[in-house]
């Protein structure tokens, strides 16, 4: 893959993960899915676990849950 793609890839997602966890997709769920589009639109070239993630915080908007880090 392009370097400049997965740079620009990994910032948007970044920024998902970012805001996840400070919840911002509780009060304000429309631009945590605006950011979800912007990476899904390069959803062919995404690894499984960047598609995992997406699903994920896609459930985490859907159920209006809180984001934890479970290590």
């Amino acid at each position: 893959m392009n370097t400049v793609l997965e740079k620009k890839i990994e910032a948007r997602l970044d920024a998902l993960e970012e805001s996840l966890q400070r919840q911002d997709h509780l009060a304000d769920p429309v631009t945590a899915l605006e950011l979800i589009g912007s990476i899904s639109k390069f959803y062919s070239v995404l690894t499984e676990e960047q598609k995992d993630f997406i699903q994920c915080a896609r459930w985490a908007i859907s159920e209006k849950k809180e984001w934890e880090i479970v290590q």
